[in-house]
């Protein structure tokens, strides 16, 4: 089994969408998620989901509201993704707020 620790970061829109999707044979380790946003004005909300291919999916954060020029850690432990399992990222506007996310692929 390989273990590759690695990170993206996002832009995030009004459209819900999968930012980060095990792949058959993976299984990810979520290890951090920060949600900044980098708006000069406006305030805006995050919502995060985990979409399970053969469960239950789970809310991460529902509309939870970042202010100017603030982040959010969403992560206060580990979040497993499982083989086809997706974290899903949406916000109340577009080009308000970005994701970093950090996280182990075991292959």
């Amino acid at each position: 089994m390989a273990d590759v620790l690695t990170g993206k970061g996002a832009a995030l829109t009004t459209t819900d969408q999968a930012f980060l999707t095990a792949g058959g044979s993976e299984i990810i380790t979520l290890i951090g998620l920060t949600i900044a946003n980098i708006h000069a004005t406006n305030a805006s909300w995050v919502t995060a989901n985990i979409v399970r291919s053969g469960g239950v999916d789970s809310e991460l954060a529902h509309q939870i509201t970042i202010p100017v020029n603030d982040s959010l850690s969403l992560l206060q432990g580990k979040v497993v993704l499982n083989n086809s399992d997706a974290l899903w990222l949406d916000a109340e506007n577009n080009s308000n707020l970005e994701a970093s996310i950090s996280y182990l692929v075991q292959t």
